[in-house]
């Protein structure tokens, strides 16, 4: 965690707002005498559209170019040859995959191909999303839509966790790609989609409630602003 600090924004009060940075997010309040009830007083930026197009926002409708991270999205950080932001940039404008196929897409640094084995771990199109004109992946549409214990109305009631699946994560902005990806120093298979947001990852055989994880997007992109 780092903050609350101070950052450049032109719709702020006298251009600065107040952030806060976590592992997997940055926290914002851009309006500071807006409706503090509000679920959008406080926000969550777009660190993973900034990171992969590489222009970061200093306000509404303004940019510094930075280029692309040159940083991993998942797994350990000095893995050479990994799935980079920058990675993510090159297949921004790939068509959906269609609602129902198998997703056996594999991303490497030499471009998309496909291992029919992968079908194995039963990963579809789950959700199409025509803001972005890409399709979210089973296992994270089941992920933005579970259902558990909240507390409203004064009492403890099963609903949705989010109130709007977009909520968290805002809207892909790649399909979900296949990657061979080394966690702890060991490969493995991880299904990786990036959003406005948040990345999310998906490692087959992990336990449950770890098989769905956010990348740490707050790090990545605290190191590519500040190269800390």
């Amino acid at each position: 965690v780092v903050g609350p600090v101070n950052e450049q924004y032109a719709e702020a009060p006298g251009g600065q707002r107040q952030v806060q940075y976590f592992d997997k997010s940055r926290m914002e309040i851009t309006n500071p005498g807006g409706d503090a009830n509000s679920i959008w007083y406080v926000t969550n930026g777009l660190l993973v559209t900034e990171m992969v197009t590489g222009q970061l926002q200093t306000g509404n409708n303004q940019f510094q170019a930075r280029g692309p991270a040159m940083v991993n999205v998942a797994g350990d950080a000095d893995q050479v040859g990994g799935v980079t932001y920058a990675l993510i940039a090159s297949v921004r404008s790939t068509s959906a995959f269609p609602v129902g196929s198998s997703n056996t897409a594999v991303l490497t640094s030499t471009g998309v191909t496909s291992l029919p084995q992968l079908a194995q771990y039963g990963v579809t199109g789950a959700h199409y999303v025509p803001e972005t004109n890409h399709t979210v992946a089973s296992p994270f549409w089941s992920f933005m839509n579970q259902q558990g214990v909240v507390y409203q109305s004064g009492g403890f009631t099963n609903d949705q966790l989010f109130q709007n699946p977009f909520y968290a994560t805002g809207y892909p902005i790649a399909e979900a790609y296949w990657a061979n990806v080394k966690v702890g120093g060991v490969y493995r298979d991880v299904l990786i989609q990036c959003f406005e947001r948040r990345c999310l990852t998906y490692t087959p055989g992990n336990p449950p409630g770890w098989d769905v994880e956010a990348g740490n997007v707050g790090q990545h992109y605290f190191a590519w602003r500040y190269g800390q």
